[in-house]
């Protein structure tokens, strides 16, 4: 009787272990027959939960004729959307043009995986402000998804005995994102691949501190309020020589369309001040300290939207300088000091002026923050940005302003700064040629970055990420 007694009692014991494991929510595996499947490939759809929200969503596409070899190694392409802010094609359109070029420039065995997140999933994301599409949803999103296929427990890696080889593609939003995965888990990727990656929404307010006041003066319609010699000595002082005096006012249009962006994507100026949502920060400091409330100058444009002059000193900072030497000051002072350089011989600011925020140098920091920088090494970097083209608008008129083309100068002043930063924060104590070999800067010709275009950006990182599957 015994006997039966620990039988009876071991088969209670499971049934109410597998009662149990039944209330949590497990990632949903399903298999989807569509167009967008390519005749070689297998498309399946992964829904992964997140708290109480809707969770992401996975599309992964392998290949058929892949044989199952627990031993093997198996190549794995995660692509993270551009999120909003760019011209791309529908997810339609970036399905079936990406799957034939990918059998051409990457090994047979290779996978694509790619990371639905809240921002990525329609132009229109961004309709309906809500916490899904606000910062940092989409930062535990991308990260809850790169966890599963890393996770030696979660159903995408269960029937093998190592993890897969991970190289990451992203632009814009979704570059930035990469761009994080890469500075966080480096361990666990293999290459990285961004283009023209949007990795420091702090920066924004410096250019147009720096850029919009002269911007403005030179236009035809505009009086000149300072001395040219001012403007002239600026442009010769400033050390960030990828944004270009021609393309000036063209980058201010472009600054003003991503503060009004951030302002959707960002409740609060500490949202974008976290090095996860602008991966820079990372590598250096921000220059400023953290606004309390909505008093950067992003911020007083889209309260002022209408007028043409800006009330605050633009004076000082860099954009691109690491360790500029910038205005030290306390909170105590700055109203003081503000006051007797522009507002009278009191020292009082009018009412109606607004604060700015000390600036503060741009130092270096160390990467990895903890622990031996030679115990961990940053996977392969390739950033892809568009090359300075000198073009002039059609009818004759040189100064029409191109939101696009100032785009392409801003991300080519913040991919040339990443740059920069990874091999002189990422490398220390090694040789400069390593890191120079281990993080490169690729300048493209000007081409829409549209997943179904052929050429450019897109074409470019698929050889190159190629390649790197076949690197050790």
């Amino acid at each position: 009787m015994l006997p039966c007694r620990g039988r009876d009692g071991l088969l209670k014991s499971c049934r109410t272990i597998t009662s149990r494991l039944h209330r949590f929510r497990l990632p949903t595996r399903r298999f989807v027959a569509s167009a967008l499947s390519h005749h070689a490939w297998k498309h399946e759809t992964v829904e992964l939960p997140i708290g109480v929200g809707d969770g992401v969503k996975l599309d992964v596409f392998s290949p058929r004729e892949l044989r199952h070899n627990p031993n093997g190694t198996r190549n794995l392409l995660v692509h993270i959307p551009s999120g909003p802010g760019c011209t791309s094609g529908t997810t339609s359109s970036l399905l079936q043009s990406t799957l034939a070029r990918l059998q051409h420039v990457l090994p047979p065995s290779t996978s694509l995986v790619r990371i639905n997140y809240s921002l990525g999933k329609s132009a229109d994301s961004l309709a309906s402000s809500n916490e899904s599409t606000v910062f940092p949803t989409p930062i535990h999103e991308v990260a809850t998804a790169f966890d599963y296929l890393t996770s030696s427990t979660s159903t995408f890696n269960v029937s093998h005995d190592e993890a897969p080889k991970i190289c990451l593609l992203g632009r814009h939003i979704g570059g930035a994102l990469a761009t994080m995965l890469a500075l966080t888990e480096p361990n666990a990727i293999h290459a990285l691949a961004v283009a023209e990656p949007m990795v420091d929404w702090v920066g924004i307010d410096e250019v147009l501190e720096k850029v919009r006041q002269p911007a403005l003066q030179s236009l035809p319609s505009s009086p000149t309020t300072q001395a040219p010699k001012h403007a002239q000595k600026r442009a010769r002082t400033s050390k960030s020589a990828i944004l270009h005096d021609a393309d000036a006012q063209c980058v201010v249009a472009a600054a003003e369309e991503l503060v009004k962006l951030r302002s959707k994507l960002f409740n609060t100026p500490s949202a974008y001040f976290d090095p996860f949502a602008s991966p820079l920060l990372f590598l250096r400091a921000p220059g400023r300290d953290t606004p309390l409330a909505k008093a950067t100058t992003g911020d007083q444009l889209l309260s002022e939207m209408g007028q043409n002059d800006v009330d605050m000193d633009v004076g000082g900072g860099e954009y691109s300088d690491c360790d500029h030497d910038a205005h030290q000051s306390s909170p105590s002072s700055m109203g003081s000091s503000s006051g007797t350089t522009s507002h009278g011989e009191d020292g009082v600011s009018p009412p109606h002026a607004p604060a700015v925020p000390p600036r503060r140098r741009k130092v270096l920091r160390r990467w990895p923050a903890v622990g031996n920088p030679e115990s961990v090494t940053l996977p392969h970097v390739r950033i892809f940005v568009q090359s300075h083209v000198e073009q002039k608008a059609p009818d004759g008129r040189s100064n029409a302003i191109d939101v696009t083309r100032g785009h392409a100068a801003l991300m080519r002043a913040q991919g040339t700064e990443l740059a920069e930063l990874m091999r002189r924060a990422c490398f220390i104590g090694r040789e400069k040629g390593f890191a120079e070999e281990r993080v490169q800067l690729q300048l493209c010709d000007p081409s829409p970055w549209g997943i179904d275009a052929g050429g450019g950006m897109q074409e470019a990182a698929m050889k190159w990420l190629g390649g790197m599957f076949q690197k050790d």
